[in-house]
């Protein structure tokens, strides 16, 4: 657990035989719980979460390591429970998770009725926009305290030197997304994988920049002939064990193939 300023960061992970599987974050601020932990920790995330003062539970998006603990959560505290409109029935239903995730995560999060996110959530004297980022997650959203420049970007950001994507996720629309909460000039950049970040702006600004670099190291290497598969290897190098436990849903190539359809960066 760490702290900056009024906004406390819990950290959220577990292992197999002592070995690190995820690192995931929930965090809170005036009343608010942002994002709730995977299955894995719902008990120590509840039992954090009883001596605190939570009067609202807010999900970026319907990603079990973020809505792991939700359940859990409602039946002890009995306070509202807000996530993105798209996400609801998803986590009515309970989500299907392939076995690579279900074993990270020790099961799939408990089904659960949440409500809308409006477009402004407030808390005590603090407000935050609730900004639409899809890529990701078709419904991933981030929170921006604009009186404070504070961005809670959920999985948007991550780190600056992504390597890796999914096969549902569309790059396209994260770097607009990134752009989007780029030109709202935050602050501070709070990340559920990485923590807390002063250059808010540099940060982002590099992210795109790798992204857009990578991207035209591909498109010449392209022209050049190489194939997705050695483009990958030149680039960003072999696959690792990532991809082989998730059987290729999550993958060094599939970045290449995402970067490869970016339209040229302008100037």
């Amino acid at each position: 657990m760490s702290s900056y300023g009024p906004i406390t960061r819990i950290r959220l992970w577990h292992s197999l035989l002592g070995v690190p599987l995820h690192d995931s974050s929930a965090f809170h601020v005036g009343g608010l719980l942002i994002d709730t932990g995977p299955p894995a920790t719902e008990d120590e995330m509840v039992a954090w979460a009883r001596s605190r003062s939570i009067e609202k539970i807010v999900l970026t998006h319907h990603h079990e390591d973020h809505t792991g603990g939700a359940a859990a959560l409602l039946d002890a505290l009995r306070v509202p429970l807000l996530a993105p409109a798209p996400a609801l029935p998803m986590l009515r239903e309970g989500l299907r998770l392939p076995l690579y995730r279900r074993v990270i995560f020790k099961g799939a999060p408990r089904p659960f009725d949440a409500d809308p996110l409006p477009e402004i959530l407030t808390s005590g004297d603090l407000s935050f926009r609730v900004v639409p980022t899809p890529g990701h997650a078709l419904d991933h959203v981030c929170l921006f305290e604009e009186s404070h420049g504070w961005l809670f970007s959920g999985d948007l950001f991550v780190h600056e030197r992504v390597n890796m994507f999914r096969r549902i996720e569309d790059l396209a629309a994260h770097m607009d997304s990134l752009r989007r909460v780029l030109s709202l000039s935050p602050t501070l950049l709070v990340c559920s994988q990485s923590g807390f970040f002063e250059d808010a702006r540099g940060s982002l600004e590099r992210k795109i920049r790798f992204w857009e670099d990578l991207a035209a190291e591909a498109r010449s290497l392209r022209i050049r002939g190489l194939s997705n598969r050695a483009i990958t290897r030149r680039l960003v190098g072999r696959e690792g064990p990532r991809t082989f436990a998730s059987l290729g849903e999550y993958s060094k190539i599939r970045l290449i193939e995402e970067l490869l359809r970016l339209p040229p960066a302008s100037g």
